[in-house]
C-alpha cells in the first residue's frame, strides 16, 4: 500500500513541527539547567539522591510501550530546510531528491532518518523557500 500525498504532507508537517518542538524544548532545558545549576548543587550535597523508582506516585507503572521508542531528535547538522535552500541556491537549476540529497551530503548535513530519502521526497513539497517546478524537480524560491 502505497501513502497518498495528503497523508505524505501530513506526515510531513508533524515531522516539522517535531523537529521545533523539539528545538525548542532543548533550548529551554539547557537554559533551565543554566540556571538551575548553581541552586541544584548546593541542594544535591543536602539531600541524598532518590532514585526513579521511588519519586513516582505509588502504583504508578511505566512501561516501555509507554514511554515509547526514546526521544527522537532533529539533526545535529541543523534544520533541514535552510540546508535544503543552500543546496538548491548553490546549483541554480531545478533538481530532484536524489540530486538534493546528495547536494546535503556534500555538505556535511546529517541526517537523522534510516531512510533519508523517502524522508527528503516526503517532506521537500513543505519546506519554506523551496519551490516544485516540474515533477520531480525543485528550486529554491
Amino acid at each position: 500500500m502505497t501513502p497518498s500525498s495528503s497523508t505524505l504532507r501530513r506526515a510531513a508537517d508533524l515531522q516539522e513541527r517535531i523537529e521545533r518542538l523539539q528545538q525548542e524544548l532543548d533550548a529551554l532545558l539547557q537554559a533551565g539547567e543554566a540556571a538551575d545549576g548553581a541552586s541544584n548543587r548546593q541542594e544535591d550535597q543536602k539531600q541524598p539522591a532518590t532514585p526513579p523508582a521511588e519519586r513516582r506516585a505509588k502504583g504508578a507503572v511505566v512501561t516501555r510501550a509507554a514511554r515509547g521508542r526514546g526521544r527522537r531528535r532533529g539533526s545535529p547538522s541543523g534544520p533541514l530546510a535552510p540546508a535544503v535552500v543552500q543546496v538548491l541556491k548553490a546549483k541554480g537549476t531545478p533538481m530532484n531528491v536524489a540530486e538534493i540529497l546528495a547536494g546535503l551530503r556534500s555538505n556535511g548535513y546529517q541526517y537523522p532518518s534510516r531512510d533519508p530519502k523517502k524522508n527528503l521526497g516526503a517532506r521537500i513539497y513543505r519546506l519554506k523557500g523551496v519551490r516544485q517546478v516540474g515533477p520531480g524537480q525543485f528550486t529554491a524560491e
